[in-house]
This record gives C-alpha cells, structure tokens and sequence, in this order.
C-alpha cells in the first residue's frame, strides 16, 4: 500500500495467514484460523503508562544524581499512590476484558514499586533492620533487583511481537534494572566508584525508558493523531489499538489511489477475520467493528474531498464491500449500505441537498443505518407547517442501532409520493426492537424499528419542492433519480460474491490443512488436496467465481461511468436517456443473478471439498452459506432471469421499480 499510514493498520493486526490447526483446538476461542495475536497494553492506558513514565523519569533522575539529589525517600509518594494504586487498580480493568498481558505488565510494575516503596520507608524497618551492615543491605537489594530484572525479561520477550515503543520501554528497563542490581553487588564488594557508575548507567536507561513511556499517554490525549504518531505506538492486536477512538478527528491518513483504498480495505478485512467466528456467534451489536469502518476511512471512500472524503468512484466501491465481506459478510453488507445511502442526496436531492448532506455525514464521520422498505406504505409522513412528522414501523432496518443517522422513507399522507429525509438517531422517536436473531448476518442489526412523530425540516425532503409540498419534476421525475435501484442492487451483488469468496479462500486454507484424503475411493493419495474431485470441484469454484468478479467489475465501471457522465447539477441529470438507464438496469441484473447463483452454489459446495469435520461449529465454514442465504431473499432473483429474458427476446429494457 502506497501511504505509511496503512503500514500501521499492517502492524496492527496479523493478515489471513499463518492458518492454525482448527481441528486440534479445544474451545471456541482457539479456532479462529488466523494466527492470534499477542495482548498488547491496550486502548485508555494513559493513566497507568503516565503514572509508570512519571515514576521512572524521577527514580531516575535521582539515580544518576542530578542536581545532587541521591536521596530518593521523596518518591515514596509517587511509588504507593501514584504506580502502586494506579498500575494496580487499572491492571483490574484490562482483566476485565480479556487483556492478560497489559494486566501483567501493570500489576507486577505496580507491585515493584510498592515494595521499593517499602524499602525506603522508615515505619517499614527494612533497612533498619541490618543494622551498619551495609555489605548484607546492598547483597539484598542486588537480589531484589536482579529478580524483578528477570521478570522484566518476560515482557521484553513478550513485546519483541508488538512495536517498537514498547520494545523499547521493557527493553530499557531490562538494562536499567541489571545495572542498579549489580551496582549494589559491586556496593558490597566494596567498590563504592564502580557501584555509582553502574548506579548512574542504570539510572540513564531507566530515563529512557521513562521518556518512552511519555509518547503513549501524549499520542492517547491526541485529538488530531498524525499518521507518524499511530505509525509509532500501533500494535499487532487490532481489537485494542486500531478501534480506540470513534472520534472522527482521530484517523489515519487517507489513501490517494484505488490501489491504496482497495489496500485499506484489505486490512480491515484482516482485522475483521480475526475473531469473526466467535463475533457471528455472539450475535452482539457491531460498535467495535463500525468504529473500525470509520477509522479505517472507509464510510468516507465516496466523498468529496473538499469535505475530507476519498472522492471514489462507485466501481471502487464496490470492490472495498467485497473486500470487506470476503472476511465479514456482516460488515461488507453495512459498509456498502452505508456507501449508498452516503450518496443518495447525490441521486434523488438537489444539488444544495447534497452538499450539505456530504458536508454533514464526512466532517463528522457519521455511519449511516436504514429504515427503509419501498414494498410496504407503513412508515406515514405528515405535514405540519414547514416540518414532516415520520411515523410508523419498519419491520426491516439495517444498522440502526449503530448509526448516526438513519434514512427514513415513507408515504406523504394524502398522496402516493415517497419522501426519503435523514434524521439523527439518537432521539426518542426512533426505538429499536433489538430482534434480529436470524440465520445469517447476525451483526447487522436487521430488526425492527418503531418511529414516532420524527421531525425532519420540509427543507430536507430529499428532491421535493419546498414552496409547492410536491416532488420537483426536475430532480425526481428524470431516469437520472432512478438510478439509486441499480446502485443497490450491485452493492448486494459484490457483498455476496466477497461471501463466496471468502467460503473458497477459507475452505482451501482448512482442506490443505485439515481435510482427510478418502481412503475407500479408488483414487488413494496421501492427502486431499491431491484428490482428482477435489481438485475439481476447487477448479470450478475458481473458474465460476473469476467470471463472476470479472462480470462485476465491468458493471462497476459501467456504474462508474453513467455517474461520471451525468452527476452534478440538475441540467446533467436530465441529459441521462432512459434507454441508457434501461440498459445499466440488465448489467446489473445480469450480475445480481451470476453471482447469486456462484455464492449459494459455493457456499454450500464447500463442504464437499473440506469433509464432515468442517460442519462443527467451532469451524465456521457454516456462516458464509447462512449469510449468502439470508440477504438473497432479499428479492427474488427469478424476476431479474425474467427480466434479462424480455431484454433478450424483446429488446425491452425494464422500466424503474422500487427493486429494478
């Protein structure tokens, strides 16, 4: 990837490889096929790395004397409350959720200074209690010294697999704590110049170390984090470091290039592919994996830049949904109606509507959730004054209940018109049911919503006449405002061919690794992948899955094409022919029916390539195929063969329906 920026997203997840053996593991946890990644010291650490740099710095500074200060009972303060109670009482928190290293590392550093805390207070009696022989003291605090230097050895072992910054702390530290334990051996041997050397080097890494440690709690206090400050401090678990912040002005610097946004969206899906089997089974609410979406900068790939958006176009798009959903179909589906919905001001608005809509949804990173359904009248619009009143419910939504805003879209009372408006979520109008328990796309959440008495501006009725309170001809009744049909449907098209995708590209990993050759068949070779029907089948999935990709990449480009050709003002998007719009409708069409037909075909085929092992649950093969299933019920895709067979025999193109 082009930008150093996507270098951190590297480091801060392990890529889809290093495949672990699924059928040896135990428990649910252990059979992700990815290699894990090791705890890192997690996301809101500033307290205790602060309070850890604070100690150090000064412990340090009075180790190598500055200033003339080689009494160090005034830090007894920082050692009991500041470390000792910080480090300690903050360790309790990363337990909590499962982050056994930062959990280590916090409590034993707390626990070290508490008791050299210990030590130096007088009411303790320690060094009181050898008398005038100093020679024992100094023996005993080199053996105090020399041990914790041992464990600190574990963490600079531990850490040579996360990044430099904390390499560099734990591996400081390593050499500051072996200098001061054997300055106080060289104390007892009686070389009182060379114990205060070693003493003062100790101390000079021990300031490193210290001074290291001030970079994490600066670059977590960041509202503006540049790319160097992530590059510097990111971490190899991308669960803890990579999603710290739904702040939208804390992200990465954004790629210049498709290959450098496609490169982005690689990444996420990397990240994504992690821990996805336990995340589908949960069936919890995807806020960690939005607000990866949003740092990423992927819900602003379509944006203008002048608001801070990647400026894309669609045919870039909808490769990053299929990037995406080849890991996570779950989140490949949001993405890509987040995508579109981004941009339906851009089709159905004015062009005022639009830019202020973009300015709105990219300056504040907003994700974007959908409470619409065209087939039934249950959402009813009233007008009162200069404002519409939403009510209604919506048996469907998507990503509601982790969204910004939502679009709405019902039926103006008195009328057959549809008004589409967005609102902010968060208000008591709109009220999730937190149902959706389906088969697949379990982190979605596809349920349902009650909205009551929602008040959106008249102002903000997307593509309608204010003044007269009805749709204006020039911006709604054109084929141009048609083409939000087309647009989705090719989103459903690339999220599930990633799906089947990502069914291959796991399966392959699980038959080269797991699978049994068949003993009983005549064929007899030493391992699966060298099975003729296996061979085959992979051989076809391949070959069905290439022309599916190849199929959607044009229409892509054709998508790409007729907006780049017609968007911008409402004069452009009357020069669209119906014709031409007819004709982009059976890409599409062509494409949602090849790649319906290749994801079920293998999602559910991979199970004959990868054997009965591969149904248990803790392998997950299984989501792929439900996820698939679920969303091409969408609409039934035997209306689009229907369709391409009138295109066919009749020269007819189709004329534009809530679902064409």
């Amino acid at each position: 990837m082009p930008s150093s920026s996507t270098d951190d997203l590297q480091r801060s997840g392990k890529a889809r490889v290093g495949y672990t053996d699924i059928e040896k593991q135990q428990t649910l946890k252990s059979v992700i096929p990815i290699a894990a990644a090791p705890k890192s010291l997690g996301a809101g650490t500033a307290l205790p790395i602060g309070v850890f740099a604070v100690t150090l710095t000064t412990l340090s500074l009075s180790l190598m004397e500055w200033r003339g200060v080689t009494t160090n009972n005034v830090f007894v303060a920082n050692f009991f409350f500041a470390s000792a109670f910080g480090l300690v009482v903050t360790a309790q928190w990363e337990l909590s959720i499962g982050n056994g290293f930062a959990y280590t590392v916090f409590s034993a550093f707390g626990l070290f200074y508490a008791g050299y805390g210990a030590i130096l207070t007088p009411a303790f009696g320690v060094i009181e209690a050898y008398g005038d022989d100093t020679k024992e003291l100094n023996n005993a605090l080199g053996f105090f010294m020399i041990l914790w230097t041992v464990f600190a050895l574990t963490f600079v072992v531990a850490s040579l697999r996360t990044n430099l910054v904390y390499i560099g702390i734990f591996f400081t530290v390593e050499l500051g704590f072996l200098l001061v334990a054997v300055s106080y051996f060289a104390a007892a041997d009686g070389h009182p110049k060379g114990s205060n050397a070693l003493k003062k080097g100790g101390g000079g890494f021990c300031f490193v170390a210290g001074v290291i440690g001030w970079e994490l709690p600066l670059s977590f206090h960041q509202t503006d984090v540049s790319s160097d400050v992530i590059n510097l401090v990111g971490t190899t678990l991308k669960q803890n470091s990579f999603v710290a912040s739904t702040d939208p002005a804390v992200g990465l610097q954004f790629p210049r290039d498709e290959d450098g946004w496609l490169g982005r969206a690689q990444e996420v899906a990397d990240i994504l592919a992690i821990d996805v089997v336990i995340r589908d089974q949960e069936n919890k609410s995807p806020r960690a994996e939005v607000t990866l979406l949003k740092h990423a900068g992927l819900l602003k790939l379509l944006g203008p830049k002048k608001y801070g958006g990647g400026e894309q176009s669609w045919s870039v798009g909808y490769k990053a949904i299929r990037k995406v959903a080849e890991a996570d179909g779950s989140l490949g589906m949001l993405l890509g109606y987040h995508l579109l919905w981004s941009t339906t001001a851009n089709v159905v608005g004015s062009p005022q509507q639009a830019d202020r809509l973009q300015k709105l949804i990219l300056e504040n990173n907003y994700f974007i959730g959908g409470a619409v359904n065209p087939r039934d009248s249950d959402l009813s619009i009233k007008s009162e004054g200069g404002n519409l009143l939403f009510s209604g419910f919506k048996h469907f939504n998507t990503g509601g209940v982790i969204s910004d805003l939502t679009v709405l879209e019902g039926v103006l009372e008195g009328t057959e018109h549809h008004i589409f408006a967005f609102a902010k979520t968060d208000q008591p109008g709109i009220q999730f049911a937190h149902n959706w328990n389906n088969i697949g796309l379990r982190l979605t959440e596809s349920g349902s919503v009650e909205i009551s008495d929602v008040v959106v501006p008249w102002s903000d009725a997307l593509g309608w006449d204010v003044e007269k309170k009805e749709p204006d001809p020039k911006a709604l009744l054109i084929p141009f405002a048609s083409l939000l049909l087309p647009t989705i449907q090719l989103v459903f098209s690339n999220f599930y061919l990633g799906m089947a995708l990502g069914a291959q590209q796991y399966a392959s990993k699980y038959t080269v690794k797991n699978t049994r050759a068949w003993p009983f068949g005549g064929d007899n070779k030493e391992q699966a992948a060298d099975e003729f029907y296996i061979l085959e089948r992979y051989g076809n999935f391949h070959a069905h899955l290439r022309a599916a990709v190849a199929l959607a990449d044009h229409t892509g480009d054709q998508v790409s094409r007729v907006y780049g050709r017609y968007s911008g003002d409402l004069a452009a998007r009357a020069e669209l022919p119906a014709r031409e719009r007819g004709e982009l409708a059976e890409w599409v069409a062509s494409t949602k029916v090849v790649t319906t037909d290749t994801a079920l075909r293998v999602t559910a085929g991979v199970f004959e390539v990868t054997g009965a092992k591969a149904t248990s649950q803790k392998v997950g093969l299984d989501r792929f195929w439900r996820d698939v299933r679920t969303h091409t019920l969408h609409d039934p895709v035997a209306y689009k063969n229907r369709e391409l067979g009138r295109y066919e025999l009749l020269d007819e193109v189709p004329e534009p329906t809530w679902y064409t």
